[in-house]
């Protein structure tokens, strides 16, 4: 008795640390990494958002409806206005540094929104990416919304603005698809592709101190393009990358492990 006993508790501990472990890999799983304002870097996760600047870290609640999703977009914009979207939930706006959250965009594009980005250098202009239905923009910071375009021939899966020289307009706008990177300038006058890169983007960002820089991440393989996205070459990155952001020159990668940072040719996690 006292045999089978012991092997009971064993079993119990064992399953309880396997437990515990677990949620220690939950809580660290990153969705998304985005810059902010003054060399901010906004880092999202499951259940909890925070900011870091220099060594001050600050951490905010999500919204209710966003917790524990496993999915979900984050935009910051110049005047520092967040955005969150996802799938099934919409897109929620907090103006006070994630204090409060107000849902936004109820009408168009509605909950079907699976990425958000704010304009590059425009504070209150918007896009949201619906699949099915195209993308939107609000000139209002979210008050109201337009579809602008269908988007590239194939599905977004992520996408951002850039302050890229040689737009007729403000800007363009690049698009991680489940074929590769798609270009237009932001008066949607026609996508094409950027460069040859192949395979389903998952991740993508550039260096808002030098725009020519974008970097995409393909089947867990991390590629820069020096020449806004005309050519591509691969690079090294850590595990299970699932989003990347630029901050003060420096490339952060938000990872099923928590955040890194590149220096030089090597990468360390960091608390960002």
């Amino acid at each position: 008795m006292r045999s089978v006993n012991l092997t009971v508790l064993v079993a119990v501990l064992l399953l309880s640390m396997g437990a515990w472990a677990g949620k220690t890999t939950d809580r660290a799983r990153i969705l998304a990494v985005e810059a902010g304002t003054n060399g901010s870097l906004w880092v999202l996760g499951e259940d909890k958002l925070h900011r870091t600047s220099g060594n001050d870290r600050q951490s905010v609640s999500l919204p209710e409806a966003a917790q524990g999703m496993q999915a979900l977009s984050l935009a910051v914009s110049v005047k520092g206005t967040v955005y969150i979207a996802g799938k099934g939930l919409g897109i929620y706006r907090s103006t006070d540094d994630g204090r409060s959250w107000k849902k936004i965009g109820t009408g168009a594009p509605g909950n079907g929104v699976n990425a958000v980005v704010a304009h590059s250098t425009l504070k209150n202009i918007v896009y949201a990416n619906s699949p099915g239905e195209g993308i939107f923009r609000s000139e209002n910071a979210g008050e109201s919304w337009e579809r602008v375009d269908a988007g590239p021939q194939e599905p977004i899966l992520t996408f951002l603005h850039s302050k890229m020289e040689g737009s007729m307009e403000t800007g363009w706008l690049f698009a991680g698809t489940t074929r590769g990177v798609a270009r237009s300038m932001d008066c949607f006058c026609f996508w094409s592709d950027a460069g040859d890169l192949r395979g389903e983007v998952t991740a993508l960002t550039y260096d808002a101190e030098a725009p020519m820089n974008v970097y995409g991440v393909v089947r867990d393989t991390l590629y820069h393009s020096a020449d806004g996205g005309e050519s591509w070459s691969r690079t090294a990155a850590p595990d299970d990358v699932n989003d990347l952001a630029v901050v003060g020159g420096e490339l952060y990668a938000g990872t099923s492990n928590g955040v890194f940072t590149q220096t030089g040719m090597e990468w360390a996690k960091t608390d960002g």
